[in-house]
């Protein structure tokens, strides 16, 4: 632990554990539960859902992790 992370690391102890057990969520490598779109605009989402299909994601695995259906104006 460096000195600039020391009082991250404080203010951590001061809240209540996550669902996963860790105090900080930067230290948390856990995927949301279910299909997200991490933020993303359609754009992005869309670089991102060929980025993975190009790294060899199948189209379900895509599917699973990614919410691309919400992303998308209706």
């Amino acid at each position: 632990m460096t000195l600039g992370t020391m009082p991250r690391w404080r203010a951590a102890l001061r809240t209540p554990s996550l669902p996963c057990g860790h105090r900080d969520p930067i230290f948390c490598i856990t995927a949301p539960s279910g299909p997200s779109t991490y933020s993303l605009d359609v754009t992005q989402l869309a670089a991102e859902r060929a980025r993975l299909l190009a790294a060899g994601w199948t189209p379900a695995e895509v599917t699973e992790r990614l919410a691309t259906r919400q992303a998308m104006p209706a």
